[in-house]
């Protein structure tokens, strides 16, 4: 015969299965407990509870009969008090408020009394030197004087015995309890930790308990469509790279013909204006060779920063000539102000400065022709401050939240088509690699748009 399967159930019916368990350990403490108080009693180990009594009554009959009284009448589970006509006290073995109740005993007012915590019964016998009061206690008790003398009453003894094991049996069942439903839980816990690790292909076991075994079936059908999806997303990624990589390989040609033309102009008689120009072109276009190469080896390889310490002097320098060179294209005004005193910082030079490209060319697509760009080089704290302000419309409220996400093209305010929404987010992404900060806003003096980036620089050589 082949493994039965075995049904799976509630979990209510899970936890009851250990709540009889529970109880039945509690029911069989209880028991036990009878059993060894009737044991004892049958062996002669404690006194039945009336024994007190009954000897207190034999005490009573006796010294009624004589009509003296003798302490040795008095049973050794009994206390006693002998009182005179008048209530005072000859002989006792008990003191304080127990004799007062004693006394009202005798007159018919109290019938018992309590004593450090145990209640007692009393009899009164009349005799010749007045009144002998006897109390007792209707409890089991120790037929030995030593146990008694240094034991609690048995019942007492076998009620905190009881207790305790019952306690045990308590902690043991919710411990078992709660390492079998751990157990039980252990494969949720188990495909969390693969979906985590973007492991998809396994395949689920179902367990004994029915709420779980819906959890599980939930999962896996999370898992099949989150597979499906990441497979769907993976693909895409990989015919995007393959895009990406055939794009900037079609690119080097045309790059290569712009560098090449505008090299051969070189050889034509240029003015000085035509010849800034042609150098800008060169310039620009070996850049853009460079950042196609890049292009191809981060879609192949994925992209490592190269950080190293650089010299902020000469990298204000270079990003100074990349503005200028974009502003001159653009027949826009560029003004510049340093009042930095930090002279190093880690930096991908080549990453970074491809992150203020970035901002200058939004600053330079919202500003009009004839406009002026500010670029304000500062340090602040243990940051390098670059602020760049154009002067156009400036950031609307919706933009100042959302201009540094992927795609983000503001309608409004700042209504140019001919970006994609990445500059700001790719410079973010940028700055952020460096440690640093790019605070998108609006300028006061200009009321255009201003983009402030700070970067951490090394500590050392602040003077």
């Amino acid at each position: 015969m082949g493994n039965i399967k075995k049904k799976a159930v509630p979990l209510s019916v899970f936890y009851l299965r250990y709540l009889v368990y529970m109880l039945t350990g509690i029911v069989a403490v209880i028991a036990s407990a009878l059993a060894v108080f009737i044991l004892f009693e049958a062996n002669g180990i404690i006194y039945p509870a009336n024994y007190a009594q009954e000897q207190a009554k034999e005490a009573k009959e006796k010294i009624d009969s004589t009509g003296k009284f003798s302490n040795k009448l008095v049973p050794p589970l009994c206390k006693y008090a002998l009182f005179d006509q008048y209530g005072n006290v000859k002989e006792a073995n008990i003191n304080g408020r127990a004799l007062t109740d004693a006394w009202e005993a005798v007159n018919g007012k109290k019938a018992l009394y309590s004593l450090i915590g145990n209640q007692y019964y009393y009899t009164t016998a009349r005799c010749s030197e007045g009144y002998c009061v006897i109390a007792y206690r209707l409890i089991p008790q120790y037929k030995l004087p030593l146990l008694r003398k240094y034991l609690i009453p048995p019942q007492n003894l076998i009620l905190i015995c009881s207790l305790c094991l019952i306690l045990f049996i308590i902690v043991i069942t919710s411990v078992c309890f709660g390492r079998k439903l751990n157990k039980k839980l252990s494969p949720l816990i188990h495909i969390a930790e693969k979906i985590q690790n973007q492991e998809l292909g396994f395949t689920i076991t179902k367990g004994s308990i029915k709420e779980i075994n819906t959890v599980l079936d939930s999962i896996d059908n999370m898992r099949a469509a989150l597979k499906e999806s990441l497979e769907s997303q993976w693909n895409m990624e990989h015919a995007r790279k393959e895009q990406i990589m055939a794009l900037a390989h079609d690119l080097k040609t045309p790059l290569t013909l712009v560098r090449g033309n505008a090299e051969l102009l070189y050889d034509t008689k240029l003015t000085k204006e035509q010849e800034e120009l042609a150098c800008y072109i060169t310039k620009s276009s070996i850049q853009m060779q460079d950042y196609v190469g890049q292009l191809i080896n981060i879609t192949k390889n994925g992209y490592k920063t190269d950080m190293q310490k650089t010299s902020i002097s000469l990298f204000v320098n270079e990003v100074i000539k990349q503005a200028e060179s974009l502003c001159a294209i653009k027949n826009i005004y560029f003004q510049k102000q340093e009042s930095y005193s930090a002279s190093y910082f880690m930096a991908d030079k080549e990453l970074l400065m491809r992150a203020f490209i970035n901002i200058f060319a939004n600053a330079m697509e919202n500003t009009p022709k004839g406009g002026t760009i500010y670029l304000d080089i500062s340090s602040q704290d243990n940051y390098i401050v670059f602020k760049t302000t154009d002067t156009g419309k400036g950031f609307s409220e919706e933009a100042l939240k959302h201009a540094t996400e992927q795609f983000y093209m503001e309608d409004k305010s700042r209504s140019s088509k001919q970006h994609s929404g990445i500059g700001l987010y790719m410079a973010d992404l940028i700055i952020k690699q460096h440690k640093g900060k790019l605070l998108p806003t609006n300028s006061d003096r200009t009321k255009g748009a201003e983009v402030i980036v700070k970067i951490p620089v090394l500590i050392q050589s602040i003077y």
